[in-house]
């Protein structure tokens, strides 16, 4: 039975664990075919590696195979995961929708690829936006819509906003579909009495970006006029935390830290002044992210090199968590998609009325051109372009457009973004070179440790 199969490609391996107190050291095996984590002895994976799977007892050897870490020796595994990844994608039960509802943004970021306008969506191509996404629900596959909200920045469009979420949360209260939505923010307009309102209309998750405390925040997220948002910002988000709806609505904010060589110089000194507020215990995360090039910008000049950002990260996480904030996702689990690009149905709408695959396409001139479009609101019906650039990726990536066939991390990162591989970028995720320390530090936090922060060095 065993000559029939053999060692996964699909495995991360870390270092033994304390072989300087265990004669018979373990490593940690993540499968990424099932996104599962096992401990397994050293000898036996020496055994597995070298194809020798004899030494395996018949409920071992059943557990590996339900884990994916040994498989059929004759599958090809590359198209195994892809074949799963088209018909999970093609099965989904959520309906995805991205809307943008102003080309406007009081700020003015180092690193942002948009251009911003005073023009917002007016009433027509609200309802006709509207209407789309009810015609794409009315699918019977779908039992749940899930809106986000983006911009520019999507508060300077309140009102609109308020409108289309009536129309979209009543139109599924009615047909027993799930209703979820989220906004990504920059938290200036982001007050008690307008958080009250959204929370009303089911909007309760939020993504606000911070990056560092201070004159380094404010050095790289100021207003178009050059002025300061970062106390600003920090004084909304204590606001709106304390209020006791945040916690009863199970409301949460995750702060997107964008790292590049200015930022990182006060991470620590982030950390610490969210901490302090007790942050942590209130439904805020952290999420750190490279600064990478915004559609031809160069944002990515001054950020980390990958190995640097990956390396720095574990540290930055670590200390979050002394410091009371959660981490879930320390290790990706396993993902059948690399991000809305690949849903059928799944669609952006701008403030014109135009429809794209990817939310970083609008108001982003290295994108204007018709391939990166999937149509327009007014004709979409008729004229649809199912090939606009992103759309066609589980066929790209079977080429040499990126090396994701060759990669062990694929079946967690789906091929992560495809925007950056076709614009030629390398688009990896930072885990691909701290995955072995990320599975360590969750093994590490299931087993209990981690103690008390130190207090941080200076900036």
């Amino acid at each position: 039975m065993t000559a029939n199969y053999k060692l996964s490609s699909y495995i991360v391996l870390t270092d033994l664990i304390n072989p300087e107190f265990d004669s018979d050291p373990s490593r940690l095996l993540y499968a990424t075919r099932t996104g599962k984590t096992f401990l397994i002895k050293d000898r036996v994976y020496s055994n597995l590696k070298a194809g020798d799977f004899t030494a395996l007892n018949t409920r071992h050897l059943a557990t590996l195979i339900d884990l994916e870490a040994i498989v059929p020796a004759d599958e090809d595994e590359f198209a195994e995961i892809l074949k799963r990844n088209v018909a999970a994608t093609a099965d989904t039960k959520i309906l995805s929708a991205t809307i943008q509802p102003t080309a406007n943004c009081q700020l003015g970021c180092t690193y942002c690829g948009q251009v911003h306008s005073k023009k917002n969506l007016d009433q027509a191509t609200s309802d006709k936006i509207v209407n789309r996404i009810f015609s794409n629900l009315a699918k019977p596959q779908y039992e749940r819509l899930a809106i986000q909200w983006f911009g520019a920045e999507p508060l300077m469009a309140y009102r609109e906003i308020l409108s289309m979420s009536e129309r979209l949360r009543s139109h599924c209260a009615e047909r027993g579909i799930r209703y979820s939505a989220h906004m990504i923010t920059n938290g200036l307009n982001f007050k008690p009495a307008i958080f009250l309102k959204l929370v009303e209309q089911q909007i309760k998750h939020f993504q606000i970006t911070l990056d560092g405390v201070g004159a380094t925040h404010d050095l790289m997220r100021i207003t178009k006029e050059g002025k300061k948002t970062f106390e600003i910002i920090v004084r909304n988000i204590l606001e709106v935390t304390s209020l006791p709806e945040f916690g009863a609505e199970k409301c949460g904010i995750a702060i997107r830290v964008n790292v590049n060589r200015t930022s990182v110089k006060a991470i620590y000194k982030l950390i610490d002044r969210l901490a302090q507020y007790g942050l942590g215990g209130k439904g805020v995360t952290i999420d750190f992210q490279p600064i990478v090039d915004w559609g031809g910008n160069n944002a990515d000049d001054y950020s980390l090199t990958k190995e640097e950002f990956a390396e720095a990260e574990i540290d930055w996480i670590m200390y979050a968590i002394r410091k009371g904030f959660k981490f879930s996702n320390i290790v990706p689990g396993r993902r059948t998609q690399p991000c809305m690009v690949v849903e059928k149905d799944a669609e952006v709408f701008d403030v014109s009325g135009n429809v794209f695959p990817c939310y970083e396409f609008p108001y982003t001139p290295k994108y204007e051109d018709a391939r990166y479009r999937i149509g327009h609101v007014d004709t979409i019906d008729a004229v649809r372009n199912d090939k606009a650039v992103t759309k066609q990726w589980y066929e790209e990536i079977k080429t040499d457009v990126a090396p994701c066939r060759k990669c062990n991390l694929l079946p967690i990162c789906g091929g992560a973004c495809p925007k950056q591989w076709l614009n030629g970028d390398v688009a990896c995720p930072s885990y691909k070179a701290n995955i072995e320390d990320k599975l360590l530090l969750n093994h590490l936090l299931k087993q209990g440790g981690l103690s008390e922060a130190p207090a941080a060095e200076a900036a």
